[in-house]
Protein backbone atom coordinates (compact mmCIF):
# COMPACT_ATOMS: atom_id res chain seq x y z
CA UNK A 1 0.00 0.00 0.00
CA UNK A 2 3.15 2.25 0.33
CA UNK A 3 6.03 3.05 -2.30
CA UNK A 4 8.58 1.47 0.11
CA UNK A 5 12.26 2.84 1.26
CA UNK A 6 13.59 1.75 -1.77
CA UNK A 7 11.25 3.17 -4.50
CA UNK A 8 11.13 6.46 -2.98
CA UNK A 9 13.04 7.93 -5.86
CA UNK A 10 11.78 6.32 -8.43
CA UNK A 11 8.00 6.92 -7.51
CA UNK A 12 9.15 10.52 -7.08
CA UNK A 13 10.36 11.10 -10.48
CA UNK A 14 7.36 9.15 -12.12
CA UNK A 15 5.87 12.14 -13.61
CA UNK A 16 3.26 11.51 -10.47
CA UNK A 17 2.57 14.75 -8.37
CA UNK A 18 2.42 14.00 -4.57
CA UNK A 19 0.43 15.97 -2.09
CA UNK A 20 1.05 16.14 1.73
CA UNK A 21 -1.07 16.89 4.59
CA UNK A 22 -1.74 20.80 5.70
CA UNK A 23 0.01 22.86 8.64
CA UNK A 24 -1.34 20.48 11.40
CA UNK A 25 -0.06 22.81 14.43
CA UNK A 26 -1.52 25.96 13.19
CA UNK A 27 -5.03 24.03 12.63
CA UNK A 28 -4.97 22.28 16.13
CA UNK A 29 -3.41 25.90 17.73
CA UNK A 30 -5.46 28.18 16.22
CA UNK A 31 -8.42 26.61 15.40
CA UNK A 32 -9.46 24.04 17.66
CA UNK A 33 -7.81 26.42 20.77
CA UNK A 34 -5.35 23.23 21.57
CA UNK A 35 -2.12 24.13 23.91
CA UNK A 36 0.81 23.19 21.51
CA UNK A 37 3.79 23.16 24.31
CA UNK A 38 6.75 23.72 22.75
CA UNK A 39 4.59 23.75 19.08
CA UNK A 40 4.90 19.68 19.36
CA UNK A 41 2.05 18.02 17.87
CA UNK A 42 3.30 14.71 18.71
CA UNK A 43 1.46 14.80 22.37
CA UNK A 44 -1.72 13.84 20.04
CA UNK A 45 -0.75 10.97 19.42
CA UNK A 46 -1.73 9.53 23.00
CA UNK A 47 -4.85 11.21 23.04
CA UNK A 48 -7.39 9.20 20.99
CA UNK A 49 -10.06 11.39 20.74
CA UNK A 50 -7.89 14.42 19.30
CA UNK A 51 -6.32 11.83 17.15
CA UNK A 52 -10.06 10.73 16.01
CA UNK A 53 -10.74 14.69 15.35
CA UNK A 54 -7.89 15.31 13.33
CA UNK A 55 -8.36 12.19 11.20
CA UNK A 56 -11.78 13.40 10.70
CA UNK A 57 -11.16 16.91 9.80
CA UNK A 58 -7.91 16.48 7.81
CA UNK A 59 -6.33 13.33 7.13
CA UNK A 60 -8.88 11.79 5.80
CA UNK A 61 -10.37 14.78 3.52
CA UNK A 62 -6.92 15.30 2.07
CA UNK A 63 -6.55 11.37 1.28
CA UNK A 64 -9.53 11.31 -0.50
CA UNK A 65 -8.37 14.24 -2.58
CA UNK A 66 -5.65 12.34 -3.60
CA UNK A 67 -7.93 9.72 -5.00
CA UNK A 68 -10.31 11.34 -6.46
CA UNK A 69 -8.02 13.73 -8.42
CA UNK A 70 -5.47 10.62 -8.92
CA UNK A 71 -2.40 11.95 -6.95
CA UNK A 72 -0.15 10.56 -4.82
CA UNK A 73 -0.19 11.00 -0.99
CA UNK A 74 3.10 12.19 0.87
CA UNK A 75 2.31 11.67 4.47
CA UNK A 76 2.99 13.90 7.70
CA UNK A 77 3.40 11.32 11.12
CA UNK A 78 3.49 14.44 13.46
CA UNK A 79 6.94 14.05 15.06
CA UNK A 80 8.57 17.50 13.68
CA UNK A 81 9.52 18.08 17.76
CA UNK A 82 9.64 14.14 18.99
CA UNK A 83 13.47 14.17 19.41
CA UNK A 84 15.87 13.86 22.46
CA UNK A 85 15.55 18.09 23.37
CA UNK A 86 11.75 17.95 23.26
CA UNK A 87 11.03 14.68 24.58
CA UNK A 88 12.95 15.80 27.86
CA UNK A 89 11.62 19.42 28.26
CA UNK A 90 7.86 17.77 27.66
CA UNK A 91 8.61 15.50 30.64
CA UNK A 92 8.71 12.25 29.39
CA UNK A 93 10.94 9.34 29.67
CA UNK A 94 14.05 8.92 27.32
CA UNK A 95 11.71 5.70 26.10
CA UNK A 96 9.15 7.80 24.93
CA UNK A 97 11.70 8.81 22.42
CA UNK A 98 10.85 5.63 20.26
CA UNK A 99 7.56 5.33 21.99
CA UNK A 100 6.38 7.28 20.07
CA UNK A 101 7.52 7.88 16.62
CA UNK A 102 7.02 3.86 16.45
CA UNK A 103 3.39 4.72 17.86
CA UNK A 104 3.20 7.45 15.01
CA UNK A 105 4.01 5.31 12.08
CA UNK A 106 1.72 2.86 13.15
CA UNK A 107 -1.47 5.18 12.91
CA UNK A 108 -0.48 7.07 9.99
CA UNK A 109 -0.02 3.56 8.14
CA UNK A 110 -3.66 2.88 9.49
CA UNK A 111 -4.70 5.70 7.41
CA UNK A 112 -3.15 4.67 4.22
CA UNK A 113 -3.36 1.14 4.76
CA UNK A 114 -6.67 0.65 6.11
CA UNK A 115 -9.06 3.16 6.80
CA UNK A 116 -7.49 4.82 3.62
CA UNK A 117 -8.13 1.78 1.72
CA UNK A 118 -11.63 2.18 1.13
CA UNK A 119 -11.30 5.67 -1.02
CA UNK A 120 -8.31 3.77 -2.93
CA UNK A 121 -5.09 5.62 -1.54
CA UNK A 122 -1.59 3.69 -1.42
CA UNK A 123 -2.73 2.21 -5.38
CA UNK A 124 -1.63 2.67 -8.21
CA UNK A 125 -3.14 5.53 -9.62
CA UNK A 126 -3.08 7.21 -5.71
CA UNK A 127 0.72 5.91 -4.42
CA UNK A 128 1.57 6.85 -1.03
CA UNK A 129 4.66 7.63 0.59
CA UNK A 130 4.82 7.36 4.33
CA UNK A 131 7.25 10.06 5.78
CA UNK A 132 7.68 11.35 8.63
CA UNK A 133 8.88 15.21 9.58
CA UNK A 134 11.99 16.39 11.46
CA UNK A 135 12.53 19.29 13.15
CA UNK A 136 15.51 21.52 13.77
CA UNK A 137 16.74 21.12 17.63
CA UNK A 138 16.38 25.35 17.92
CA UNK A 139 13.52 27.59 16.26
CA UNK A 140 13.14 26.64 12.86
CA UNK A 141 12.56 30.46 12.09
CA UNK A 142 15.85 31.94 13.19
CA UNK A 143 19.41 30.62 12.38
CA UNK A 144 21.36 28.52 15.24
CA UNK A 145 24.93 27.34 16.12
CA UNK A 146 25.58 23.92 16.17
CA UNK A 147 28.48 21.87 14.70
CA UNK A 148 27.76 18.78 12.05
CA UNK A 149 28.87 15.66 14.58
CA UNK A 150 26.48 17.76 16.99
CA UNK A 151 23.79 17.41 14.60
CA UNK A 152 24.32 13.74 13.28
CA UNK A 153 24.67 12.74 17.18
CA UNK A 154 21.19 14.48 18.38
CA UNK A 155 19.01 13.46 15.24
CA UNK A 156 20.17 9.96 15.12
CA UNK A 157 18.25 8.91 17.91
CA UNK A 158 15.02 9.80 16.33
CA UNK A 159 16.45 8.80 12.78
CA UNK A 160 17.43 5.47 14.37
CA UNK A 161 13.92 5.22 15.92
CA UNK A 162 11.93 6.09 12.85
CA UNK A 163 14.03 3.40 10.73
CA UNK A 164 13.02 0.61 12.97
CA UNK A 165 9.21 0.95 11.89
CA UNK A 166 7.99 0.90 8.08
CA UNK A 167 8.35 4.83 7.47
CA UNK A 168 9.28 5.06 3.69
CA UNK A 169 11.20 8.58 4.22
CA UNK A 170 12.57 11.04 6.45
CA UNK A 171 11.79 15.13 5.70
CA UNK A 172 13.87 17.78 7.39
CA UNK A 173 11.24 20.49 7.78
CA UNK A 174 12.26 24.56 8.58
CA UNK A 175 15.47 23.44 8.15
CA UNK A 176 17.89 27.16 8.59
CA UNK A 177 21.65 26.48 8.35
CA UNK A 178 24.14 24.36 6.59
CA UNK A 179 25.69 22.50 9.57
CA UNK A 180 22.61 20.76 10.71
CA UNK A 181 21.57 20.10 7.47
CA UNK A 182 24.38 17.89 6.87
CA UNK A 183 24.47 16.24 10.13
CA UNK A 184 20.74 15.22 9.66
CA UNK A 185 21.63 13.92 6.74
CA UNK A 186 24.81 12.32 7.48
CA UNK A 187 22.65 10.39 10.26
CA UNK A 188 20.13 8.91 8.18
CA UNK A 189 22.55 8.01 5.63
CA UNK A 190 23.86 5.69 8.30
CA UNK A 191 20.43 4.17 9.20
CA UNK A 192 19.74 3.47 5.52
CA UNK A 193 16.93 6.14 5.57
CA UNK A 194 15.94 8.11 2.44
CA UNK A 195 15.59 11.81 3.53
CA UNK A 196 14.76 14.84 2.06
CA UNK A 197 15.52 18.52 2.93
CA UNK A 198 12.93 21.94 3.69
CA UNK A 199 14.78 24.87 4.41
CA UNK A 200 12.47 27.87 4.90
CA UNK A 201 12.68 31.03 3.27
CA UNK A 202 11.90 34.55 4.17
CA UNK A 203 9.64 36.99 2.22
CA UNK A 204 12.75 38.00 -0.01
CA UNK A 205 13.40 34.29 -0.54
CA UNK A 206 16.69 33.85 1.57
CA UNK A 207 16.66 31.99 4.97
CA UNK A 208 16.16 33.10 7.80
CA UNK A 209 17.66 36.62 9.27
CA UNK A 210 19.42 36.58 5.27
CA UNK A 211 21.97 34.04 6.00
CA UNK A 212 22.40 32.46 2.70
CA UNK A 213 20.61 32.71 -0.57
CA UNK A 214 18.68 28.87 -1.20
CA UNK A 215 20.87 28.21 -4.16
CA UNK A 216 23.98 28.18 -2.32
CA UNK A 217 22.29 26.01 0.91
CA UNK A 218 21.29 23.61 -2.04
CA UNK A 219 25.08 23.44 -3.26
CA UNK A 220 26.97 23.27 0.27
CA UNK A 221 25.07 20.87 1.47
CA UNK A 222 25.19 18.70 -1.61
CA UNK A 223 28.82 19.36 -2.19
CA UNK A 224 29.22 18.19 2.08
CA UNK A 225 26.90 14.98 1.73
CA UNK A 226 28.00 13.70 -2.03
CA UNK A 227 24.10 14.38 -2.75
CA UNK A 228 22.68 11.65 -0.70
CA UNK A 229 19.61 13.87 -0.10
CA UNK A 230 16.89 12.77 -1.88
CA UNK A 231 15.50 16.20 -2.72
CA UNK A 232 15.35 19.75 -1.37
CA UNK A 233 12.18 21.79 -1.66
CA UNK A 234 10.81 24.55 0.71
CA UNK A 235 8.15 25.05 3.55
CA UNK A 236 6.80 27.22 5.77
CA UNK A 237 6.81 30.08 3.43
CA UNK A 238 4.64 31.89 0.79
CA UNK A 239 4.17 31.06 -3.21
CA UNK A 240 5.09 34.95 -3.46
CA UNK A 241 7.84 34.36 -1.26
CA UNK A 242 9.63 32.12 -3.06
CA UNK A 243 8.61 32.26 -6.98
CA UNK A 244 11.05 35.09 -7.93
CA UNK A 245 13.78 32.99 -6.39
CA UNK A 246 13.19 30.33 -8.80
CA UNK A 247 12.42 32.32 -11.60
CA UNK A 248 15.60 33.96 -11.40
CA UNK A 249 17.66 30.57 -10.79
CA UNK A 250 16.01 29.06 -14.27
CA UNK A 251 16.57 32.14 -15.86
CA UNK A 252 20.38 31.81 -15.47
CA UNK A 253 20.10 28.50 -15.64
CA UNK A 254 21.13 27.53 -12.33
CA UNK A 255 22.40 23.83 -11.49
CA UNK A 256 20.46 23.46 -7.86
CA UNK A 257 17.21 23.91 -9.69
CA UNK A 258 17.14 20.58 -10.34
CA UNK A 259 17.91 19.29 -6.87
CA UNK A 260 14.38 21.13 -6.14
CA UNK A 261 11.66 19.17 -6.56
CA UNK A 262 8.50 20.92 -3.61
CA UNK A 263 7.25 23.52 -1.41
CA UNK A 264 4.55 23.20 1.29
CA UNK A 265 3.55 26.70 1.28
CA UNK A 266 1.68 28.95 4.10
CA UNK A 267 -1.22 30.10 3.73
CA UNK A 268 -0.67 33.64 4.59
CA UNK A 269 1.83 36.30 2.86
CA UNK A 270 3.25 37.66 5.96
CA UNK A 271 6.82 37.18 7.40
CA UNK A 272 7.73 34.62 9.91
CA UNK A 273 8.51 37.39 12.80
CA UNK A 274 4.61 38.62 11.83
CA UNK A 275 3.17 34.76 12.04
CA UNK A 276 4.84 34.40 15.24
CA UNK A 277 3.61 37.32 16.96
CA UNK A 278 -0.10 36.50 15.53
CA UNK A 279 -2.90 36.51 17.37
CA UNK A 280 -5.73 34.97 14.80
CA UNK A 281 -5.09 32.52 11.98
CA UNK A 282 -4.54 34.14 8.55
CA UNK A 283 -5.80 31.18 5.90
CA UNK A 284 -5.54 33.53 3.43
CA UNK A 285 -7.36 32.63 0.32
CA UNK A 286 -7.72 28.73 -0.05
CA UNK A 287 -8.46 28.84 -3.99
CA UNK A 288 -5.90 31.53 -4.62
CA UNK A 289 -3.56 29.37 -2.50
CA UNK A 290 -4.33 26.68 -4.74
CA UNK A 291 -4.16 28.02 -8.04
CA UNK A 292 -0.61 29.68 -6.80
CA UNK A 293 1.12 26.63 -5.45
CA UNK A 294 -0.23 24.48 -8.52
CA UNK A 295 1.22 27.23 -11.11
CA UNK A 296 3.95 27.04 -8.95
CA UNK A 297 4.79 23.56 -9.56
CA UNK A 298 3.38 23.67 -13.21
CA UNK A 299 6.56 26.35 -13.94
CA UNK A 300 8.96 24.30 -12.42
CA UNK A 301 7.98 20.99 -12.44
CA UNK A 302 7.74 20.06 -8.89
CA UNK A 303 6.15 16.61 -7.76
CA UNK A 304 5.73 17.10 -4.34
CA UNK A 305 3.17 20.11 -3.55
CA UNK A 306 1.37 21.27 -0.09
CA UNK A 307 0.28 23.06 2.78
CA UNK A 308 2.47 24.38 5.67
CA UNK A 309 1.28 27.26 8.32
CA UNK A 310 -2.36 28.48 8.11
CA UNK A 311 -3.50 25.71 5.53
CA UNK A 312 -6.41 22.92 6.18
CA UNK A 313 -7.89 20.34 4.11
CA UNK A 314 -9.88 22.79 2.61
CA UNK A 315 -6.52 24.54 1.10
CA UNK A 316 -5.49 20.93 -0.02
CA UNK A 317 -7.86 19.71 -1.77
CA UNK A 318 -8.64 23.04 -4.11
CA UNK A 319 -4.73 21.99 -4.45
CA UNK A 320 -5.38 18.67 -5.58
CA UNK A 321 -8.16 19.53 -7.81
CA UNK A 322 -6.15 21.92 -9.34
CA UNK A 323 -3.59 19.77 -9.85
CA UNK A 324 -5.51 16.51 -11.31
CA UNK A 325 -3.50 14.53 -13.39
Amino acid sequence: MHVGRDHVKSALSSGKKFVTFAGTETLMYFIWGRELREFAAFEILDDEEAWTRLGEELLMPIAKSCSDNGLGLLTDALVWRASPDYIEKLGYKPADLNRLNEQAIKMVKQYVTDWRGESGVGNDASPAIINAELGPRGDGYKTSEISVDAAREYHMAQIRALADTEVDMVTALTMTNVNETVGMILAAKACGMPIGVSPTVETDGSLPEGSMALGDFIDQVDQATDGYAAFFMVNCAHPDHLNPTLKAAKDRGASWLNRFKGVRANASRMSHEELDNAEKLDRGNPTEWASLVCEMGNAFDLPILGGCCGTDAEHVQHLAKACKS
